[in-house]
């Protein structure tokens, strides 16, 4: 772009300089008598204006010039569409190797015409070497320019280039350590796009999740194993003890039975667990008597709380018609009668109602007088597997 305005610009300028030159000799050509007199007017514009100035005949290849000594040229410097744009009174302009040195000129003919015909020619030129001089220089500066301005790019790209790697390498890192199971990692760095922000937000908010979800699981294996061992211990220690005659037979088979039938209780819940997981497990909506399995489950569990001197007071309203999935509600009801009973304190009541409540609504209330739960645990009574306390038996912390 800069040659290209130098060449318009400085250039342009150069050839008009020499052509304003040449047509103010060609307009004092006849003021003067004798050729002699026109010459020096020849030789000061050529000194005045700094360029080769010459005056060219057919009788003199070369009347008169300025600074140099171009004997070799004549009007034969010009060729024939040059000489009839001459004759027809046209200034030319050309560009040429100069005829005696190894050089390119620019050349600026003006034509001397008498009784329309060509009897003289000025010819101003000037070495193309001394008009691109300072374009050579410019150009020095313009490449050293891009130089500094390239590596400025290198720099500054490499630079933006890491701002915007070292986020999602972090990422990558990251997520590796999830794949590996290592949870509790996070993407600390803050990138400045938005995207990428909302991208590591979104990748911790993942590791939180699954972090949780190892906590919960790892419970959850804890409970099971406790839960299992317990019984297995006793049916382990009286079937030893029912062969060694250490307990009467009848007992023995009766609490062994007893805890077999917790074991498949404990089976039950957790294939149960595991079908309320899969997103194609279906609850199932229909008219339920609710009151009537309240009922039941009270009747059903009387017993054991009858074994702790545990009363329970029922009230509840048997016109209870709902809709629901009535194996679930039972399940509901008996973990709810079940925790009541195991942790309450003996010579207590449990008081259970069932009454209308609004917009053809049923409130079921389980109040029992037992040890209760601290204020500050009550946010995480919902979450799967937690006991109050971290030992994780029956006898101390309730099931969800």
């Amino acid at each position: 772009m800069i040659s290209f305005l130098y060449e318009r610009l400085y250039v342009d300028e150069q050839i008009n300089s020499l052509m304003t030159s040449g047509e103010e000799l060609q307009s004092v050509y006849h003021n003067y008598d004798s050729e002699s007199a026109f010459l020096w007017r020849v030789q000061w514009t050529d000194q005045s204006l700094g360029a080769d100035v010459a005056f060219l005949t057919d009788e003199h290849p070369l009347i008169s010039e300025g600074n140099s000594d171009n004997g070799g040229i004549h009007l034969d410097f010009v060729d024939a569409t040059e000489r009839q744009a001459l004759e027809s009174g046209e200034t030319v302009v050309m560009l040429r190797n100069h005829p005696s040195y190894d050089q390119e000129i620019l050349g600026v003919a003006v034509p001397l015409n008498e009784n329309q015909e060509l009897t003289g020619v000025i010819l101003l030129s000037q070495p193309l070497a001394s008009v691109y001089e300072p374009l050579g220089e410019l150009r020095v500066l313009a490449l050293l320019l891009l130089a500094i301005v390239i590596a400025l790019l290198i720099v500054t790209g490499r630079v933006i280039s890491l701002e915007a790697i070292k986020p999602i390498q972090q990422m990558q890192h990251t997520a590796l350590k999830m794949a590996e199971g290592k949870f509790q990692e996070r993407v600390h760095h803050q990138p400045r796009s938005i995207e990428l922000k909302r991208l590591g937000e979104s990748l911790n908010y993942l590791a939180q999740t699954l972090e949780e979800e190892e906590k919960t699981r790892r419970t959850f294996i804890g409970n099971v194993s406790h839960e299992l061992r317990t019984p297995l211990s006793y049916i382990k220690g009286y079937a030893e003890a029912i062969e060694k005659n250490v307990v009467d037979q009848k007992t023995g088979i009766t609490i062994i039975q007893s805890e077999t039938e917790s074991m498949l209780h404990l089976t039950n819940d957790l294939l149960d667990l595991t079908k309320l997981q899969s997103v194609t497990y279906t609850i199932e909506q229909e008219p339920v008597a609710f009151a009537e399995i309240v009922h039941d489950l009270i009747t059903r569990m009387e017993i054991t709380a009858n074994r702790h001197n545990i009363q329970i007071q029922r009230n509840l309203d048997d016109a209870a018609i709902i809709t629901g999935d009535a194996k679930r509600l039972e399940q509901v009801v008996r973990n709810l009668l079940d925790n009541a009973i195991h942790y309450s304190n003996p010579a207590t009541t449990i008081y259970v109602s069932l009454i209308p409540w609004k917009d053809q609504h049923y409130r079921l209330t389980i109040q029992d007088e037992g040890v209760g739960i601290p204020k500050d645990q009550l946010a995480y009574i919902k979450d799967r597997f937690y006991r109050v306390n971290d030992a994780r038996t029956r006898t101390d912390g309730a099931r969800d």
